[in-house]
């Protein structure tokens, strides 16, 4: 059930009036919220409730033996067992199609193709979320286990969380259970600007760009100049990020309609002046899982092989995204890309080390205008790469990737160019996150002074607005197969 849809609107409204006479009571409030969110999922998707439930209760159970003082001494054991089930779990319904068809690739199937030829596997929506975010629960507990044990109840519905299960944001344990103890106040001014704001981003811009540039683009790259070809390639890089961020603006609306706060999901990524520090501001909730339980536990940059750790860390982010062997591509250049930030910055830091030694002052080493000079150049250089590695996201295959980019280079190529309201929204997406801050704020100031029915009116007007402006029908959100 999609956070666009009608069918939600009501639901939420049911839920809200339920979760505002209920929060009060300890007991009942976490039961309700259950309730409620195993409800939406089954809505959307109930064959694969059960799945909810055998994630959670693997957790459980890891967390519950691990707490057992007789059983201190297994508590590795009990980690990696959670751990091997539910990583087992997740590959199976995302990678076991893309590894029958690399077997037949190679020729090494047709011995155990009774044993690998299964019906069509349908992949459950929200899973690799719902698995990184259980998986948590049982890591933080083995790593810190002075944390009280919560019961089955608390974890499934930690790990089944309706305005997050969907797309994340990935959420950690001891904030969530913290919050769920003791409801933080429900800010529905800043909750009301936020859903807004992510529909605004999702059904009015984001749809805009892939029914007018980017599908045509990507589907048929001869028939559009270079002109028109990198409208479509910069036009995706808006729309992944306005489907993405328009969600977790809208997922952490409704979590602060309920008194949650989910945390921020995207920081302005697309002004940041090196991939490091992309990384760092895009889809933050998986960045900082994957730096926490999988870059850190490798050793970081401080043991081994600080490039090696980078460049798994970012393959198998890349893979997370799907079996396919261009998110492994993207993945893998993203690595060498941050592990290249990284040799910079190292050499950078020793030659200011030098000055320093023979009497430079960091003010003297840093002038003003040429630092202005590399902001600007590292942000072009950035936005650049990110943008052309989404071709690998958004193509069908290698081929299509490799068309869609040497055409956005080929200036010498005629053809249809594109919309000048594509390349407007490609720049108020960097207005945007330039602005964003000030501008929620400021709606959310206008709101405030506003009585019941002045804000219910304002409301209406503009998901009225932003339907009329949008396309007929919304597309699923992109995150939505990951």
């Amino acid at each position: 059930m999609p956070f666009t849809s009608l069918d939600f609107a009501i639901f939420l409204g049911l839920v809200l009036v339920l979760n505002w006479r209920l929060r009060a009571n300890g007991r009942a409030y976490p039961s309700f919220l259950l309730v409620a969110s195993l409800a939406f999922y089954s809505l959307g998707a109930p064959k694969f409730l059960p799945l909810l439930a055998i994630v959670a209760g693997a957790n459980f159970l890891a967390v519950r033996q691990m707490s057992v003082p007789a059983l201190a001494r297994h508590r590795k054991l009990f980690l990696i067992l959670d751990v091997a089930f539910c990583l087992s779990l997740l590959a199976f319904f995302k990678y076991f199609e893309f590894l029958l068809t690399s077997l037949e690739a190679l020729g090494l199937s047709g011995p155990l193709e009774g044993l690998f030829r299964l019906p069509q596997i349908v992949y459950p929506v929200g899973m690799s979320f719902f698995t990184f975010q259980g998986l948590s629960l049982a890591i933080d507990h083995f790593r810190d286990p002075r944390r009280p044990c919560p019961s089955f109840r608390d974890t499934l519905l930690f790990v089944s969380f309706f305005p997050t299960v969907l797309s994340g944001p990935i959420q950690r344990s001891e904030p969530f259970f913290a919050q769920l103890g003791q409801p933080r106040p429900t800010d529905l001014n800043l909750a009301i600007v936020l859903v807004l704001t992510g529909l605004f981003k999702k059904v009015a811009l984001s749809a805009y760009l892939s029914e007018h540039i980017v599908r045509g683009v990507f589907q048929v790259p001869e028939n559009y100049s270079a002109l028109g070809v990198l409208a479509g390639v910069y036009g995706y890089s808006a729309q992944i990020y306005l489907d993405f961020s328009g969600y977790s603006d809208m997922a952490q609306g409704v979590a602060l309609m309920l008194g949650f706060d989910v945390g921020r999901n995207f920081d302005s990524p697309y002004l940041s002046t090196n991939i490091r520090d992309f990384w760092r501001r895009w889809h933050m909730s998986l960045s900082n899982w994957l730096r926490d339980y999988l870059y850190f536990p490798l050793g970081g940059s401080r043991k081994g092989s600080g490039f090696l750790n980078v460049m798994v860390t970012q393959a198998l982010g890349g893979l997370w995204h799907g079996a396919h062997l261009r998110y492994l591509v993207w993945g893998l250049g993203h690595g060498l890309a941050v592990a290249l930030a990284h040799v910079v910055l190292a050499a950078r830091r020793r030659r200011e080390r030098a000055w320093q030694s023979i009497g430079f002052k960091r003010w003297q080493i840093r002038e003003p205008g040429h630092q202005g000079l590399k902001k600007w150049g590292g942000f072009l250089l950035t936005i650049n790469f990110v943008s052309f590695m989404w071709i690998l996201f958004r193509a069908d295959s290698f081929g299509q990737a490799l068309d869609v980019a040497g055409a956005a280079l080929d200036f010498s190529r005629p053809g249809q160019g594109a919309p000048l309201m594509a390349w407007l929204i490609v720049l108020l997406t960097l207005f945007g996150q330039w602005a964003g801050s000030g501008l929620k704020e400021a709606m959310a100031v206008i709101q405030g002074r506003m009585g019941v029915a002045a804000l219910s009116l304002w409301c209406a007007f503009w998901v009225i607005m932003i339907i009329k402006i949008g396309p007929d029908g919304v597309l699923p959100f992109i995150y939505f197969q990951y």
